[in-house]
């Protein structure tokens, strides 16, 4: 202990004067006595209790010597000395990826949790900044230094399953750099010395997770319809230096019922194979390993049974700009001659202008028509809601001619009062034009449109796709005519709501979901990403000036807003002790 503002010791003069003031005040009070009755009496209690008895009579006295000391005192600063962290500046990065809740009696998660709220102590009202992980790293706490505060964000930090995109942290991260003394601490599972930007005046504290992990997870389920049934296939890894037994079996969305279930014993490192045949016709089922292991997280897998294609046959004699825009968005195309545009497998999507094969049960994009012959037509394009226009509209689109429409076909756009674009009751997608006949092409609308019409045809209407936890990706989705599409899982709760312009972003929990908007329904899921399921060894380490023994400096904590309060307290008392004896005696 110590004090800094030994200057301010003169201040002593003023409890001094109080005492020398004490000293010349009158001894005594003349108090008149009617009678000396019980004098003998008084005097007796006077004899016993004298020191009890000076007290009171000099209370005021003491405290208010009381007060004038530690007033001095707390004008002199007096401190302690404590551990505290290293550095000016405290950057806390927390992983919060799904890997963080591996561990066998307490998840790592849980355990950096309380390892923060221990450092906590340890700031000395340092700034805090604390930053999550994630696709989009997240600021916490910006220079922070009120301790509950700190307590309450870091009781609210939860797990949000997607990749901790470390990299894409760190350089955010160094944009908060100072010129300061920065310590660094990061609280993660894993990671590589060499990955750690070494900069001057930059501790690196990491706090990794044990050296070894078991680890069993599912690394692929897959599932079609066949002739005879679902067959579906799972393949199993053990990531552990341990052999490891245990049951694999496929479940029913529900989770209760069990089509099938298989016994294992996966050797360390060893990948294996089990295949399910004739299983019960549903649209989702679940994959479910029971085996003793420090995570949860890959031992279930489920999927939705939907048609998902993804390859694109172009037909041959279709101009080449629909080629091109398929090739600019990056999509799998290849073109085909027009005698062999019908051989082409049923699962893939076709972008022709033969008619006939729309009837063939094939996912077809029809540009223009090859039975019927095209008339002139002039008037301006208008549009129905559509997912297929949920990006662009193709407005100011110039169409000189146009082919007759189908009957039983929806139309969603017309120039006119001519049908140019329609959705058969299949939900082929037939555009009533020829590329040369318009400019459309020229438009940002057109791409975009091939875009959606891809998204359309390859997912069947009523599947969206697969998604990683926390995904934002752009949907060919209309906007509904009420608030927007609302997120549940298949078990109806409620998870969010996509506003008019809002974006989709996926459920953080991995599983199965659906949205909806009044009467349509759309299904998804949410998948674990592969790296999420590979846990490798971690390790604590210090890189910088807090690599040696101890990241802790020691600094001085002043008292003074201790001496505050006590200061407080004791002219609480003075002021009752007057109030008793009375103000103007």
């Amino acid at each position: 202990m110590g004090i800094e503002q030994l200057a301010y010791l003169w201040t002593a003069i003023f409890p001094l004067t109080v005492l020398i003031y004490y000293f010349f005040r009158k001894k005594f009070t003349e108090k008149p006595v009617s009678s000396t009755l019980f004098w003998e009496e008084v005097m007796k209690e006077t004899k016993v209790s004298p020191y009890l008895q000076h007290l009171q009579r000099n209370a005021l006295f003491y405290l208010q010597m009381l007060a004038l000391l530690l007033f001095v005192f707390a004008l002199l600063n007096p401190y302690y000395k404590t551990k505290a962290i290293a550095g000016e500046q405290i950057i806390w990065i927390v992983d919060t990826s799904a890997s963080m809740l591996a561990g066998e009696d307490q998840s790592l998660f849980d355990q950096h949790k309380e390892e923060m709220e221990q450092l906590t102590l340890q700031l000395s009202g340092k700034p805090l900044t604390l930053i999550t992980t994630g696709e989009q790293p997240t600021v916490v706490l910006r220079n922070e230094t009120d301790e509950n505060v700190i307590r309450k964000a870091i009781q609210s930090l939860k797990v949000t399953y997607e990749h901790e995109q470390m990299p894409k942290t760190l350089d955010f991260t160094q944009t908060l750099f100072s010129d300061q003394t920065t310590t660094i601490f990061l609280f993660t599972d894993q990671i590589d010395r060499q990955d750690l930007p070494v900069q001057e005046s930059v501790n690196w504290v990491v706090k990794g997770g044990p050296a070894e992990i078991t680890n069993v997870s599912i690394n692929r389920f897959g599932a079609a319809k066949t002739e005879s049934g679902i067959s579906a296939i799972v393949q199993i890894v053990n990531n552990s230096k341990e052999e490891s037994v245990g049951t694999v079996a496929i479940q029913e969305v529900d989770g209760e019922s069990v089509v099938s279930q298989q016994d294992f014993t996966i050797t360390p490192g060893e990948t294996v194979t089990y295949s399910f045949k004739e299983l019960p016709d549903v649209d989702a089922l679940t994959a479910v390993l029971d085996v003793k292991d420090d995570y949860l997280e890959d031992n279930t897998v489920s999927i939705l049974l939907q048609q998902n294609v993804s390859e694109v046959f172009v037909d041959a004699s279709l101009h080449e700009l629909v080629r091109k825009a398929f090739e600019a968005m990056d999509f799998p195309v290849s073109t085909v001659p027009t005698e062999q545009i019908s051989s082409v497998r049923d699962e893939a999507i076709i972008v022709t202008n033969q008619t006939e094969l729309l009837t063939n049960g094939q996912n077809v994009l029809l540009i223009g028509r090859n039975d019927e012959s095209s008339s002139e037509i002039s008037g301006d394009i208008s549009v129905s809601e559509n997912g297929l226009f949920s990006f662009a509209l193709p407005k100011d689109v110039y169409v000189s001619e146009l082919y007759p429409p189908f009957e039983g076909y929806e139309t969603i756009a017309s120039v006119g009062e001519h049908p140019f674009i329609q959705v058969s009751p299949e939900g082929n997608i037939a555009v009533l034009s020829d590329v040369q006949m318009t400019d459309w092409p020229l438009h940002p609308s057109f791409p975009l449109f091939l875009w959606s019409a891809r998204e359309e045809l390859s997912t069947g209407g009523n599947y969206i796709g697969t998604f990683s936890p926390n995904e934002q990706r752009p949907l060919a989705i209309a906007t509904a005519e009420n608030d927007g599409w609302d997120i549940y899982s298949l078990a109806g709760e409620h998870i969010s709501t996509i506003s008019d312009g809002g974006k989709f972003k996926a459920p953080e929990t991995p599983g199965l979901y659906m949205i909806r908007s009044d009467d349509e329904e759309k299904r998804f899921s949410v998948a674990l990403q592969q790296s999420e399921k590979e846990l490798l060894p971690g390790s604590s380490f210090r890189i910088g000036d807090a690599s040696g023994e101890s990241i802790e400096e020691t600094v001085n904590r002043s008292i003074v807003p201790i001496l505050l309060l006590v200061i407080l307290l004791v002219m609480a008392a003075e002021w009752e002790v007057q109030r008793r004896r009375g103000f103007t005696n």
